[in-house]
């Protein structure tokens, strides 16, 4: 193990570098030329107890670059994992990682311990150095806020990091894992959408973002934002929110070892035909964007809209199998979904 993991450190100085260089660069030269302080006005109070016409300027907080270091953070999550894993999607590079002597679990470990120092190395450094710069910098920010945003962000960067790494790892091929992270972040707030578009329940509007996988990591840059500007603030439903976050990083973790045991060097390149793939994006994409729209009364556009969701089925199952030539399954589950999305509908109308 000690072994693997000295030429794994090795393989990943130099990307570890860049990462490092890029983010605390451009952290440094955004704070420098970032204004803390900025000047907004008020209305001087009369001793008569009117309110006199004269605006009087004072000093007040600006802007923390929370949301910079926040962007740091999501693009290395996002980046990193299809860096480490992408191994595993081409046959050349599966066959000589596979052939080594190191079991194919332990070998996900090494890539996954590399995968986080590729992320945090260059966010902790970027982002104390930041700091310092903002620190030296004339500001009136409650500057010890920043210690609690650093520790809590590494805990939701996790989480993150574990979930990306858990999807991507469900493709073979390094596109279709790109496809399936990007849409697996946005699919969980479809179902809340359709049900609170058709029901006109705003509750479910609402509070559809807390399933969204990167609302724990906006919420706690949001949060530490406002106090760090000296203004109160809460996460709400962060009972709910953190705890979703932490069973979601905690499955993803556990499938991402539990399951590299079973991959095949053979199906590098494949088709992606897990259960957290095509198969399952497909009809249910579909399924929930054919509900969204009412059937009865139904006007000459939502024609064409049903026509186009047909289409992007179509082209999504033409993705998925590299072909033109689609299977009996397929083309049952693109009708089936649709025929269900119109149920749906039916049923939301009884309501």
């Amino acid at each position: 193990m000690k072994k693997q993991l000295i030429y794994e450190a090795k393989r990943i100085l130099l990307p570890l570098i860049i990462f490092t260089a890029i983010a605390c660069v451009l952290y440094i030269l955004t704070a420098l030329n970032t204004d803390f302080i900025i000047t907004r006005y008020h209305m001087w109070p009369d001793p008569a107890g009117l309110q006199s016409d004269e605006l009087v300027p004072y000093e007040a907080a600006g802007n923390p670059l929370t949301n910079f270091v926040c962007t740091i953070l999501l693009d290395l999550c996002f980046v990193v994992p299809v860096m480490q894993y992408s191994y595993r999607m081409k046959k050349r590079s599966v066959d000589l990682w596979y052939s080594l002597p190191i079991t194919r679990t332990r070998l996900m470990l090494v890539r996954t311990l590399s995968g986080l120092a590729l992320v945090l190395i260059p966010y902790t450094l970027s982002y104390w150095l930041g700091f310092a710069v903002i620190a030296c910098s004339e500001n009136v920010f409650e500057l010890s806020q920043y210690v609690p945003l650093f520790f809590a962000s590494i805990g939701v960067g996790v989480l993150l990091y574990f979930v990306n790494s858990f999807l991507f790892t469900r493709a073979n091929t390094v596109r279709d894992g790109i496809l399936f992270l990007l849409i697996w972040n946005l699919a969980p707030v479809l179902p809340f959408l359709t049900i609170g578009a058709r029901l006109s329940v705003s509750g479910i509007l609402s509070k559809s973002y807390l399933f969204f996988p990167l609302t724990p990591t906006f919420s706690v840059f949001g949060y530490f934002s406002a106090l760090i500007r000296g203004d109160s603030s809460s996460i709400p439903y962060a009972w709910f929110l953190f705890t979703l976050a932490g069973l979601e990083g905690a499955a993803a973790c556990f499938g991402l070892f539990y399951t590299a045991k079973r991959h095949r060097a053979e199906d590098a390149g494949q088709f992606s035909s897990s259960v957290f793939g095509y198969k399952v994006l497909i009809p249910f994409c579909v399924l929930l964007t054919v509900a969204i729209f009412p059937v009865e009364g139904t006007q000459s556009f939502y024609y064409l809209y049903y026509a186009m969701i047909l289409i992007g089925g179509l082209i999504s199952y033409f993705i998925y199998r590299r072909s033109f030539r689609l299977k009996k399954e397929d083309l049952f589950s693109l009708f089936g979904s649709f025929v269900g999305g119109i149920l749906l509908s039916l049923l939301f109308e009884v309501f």
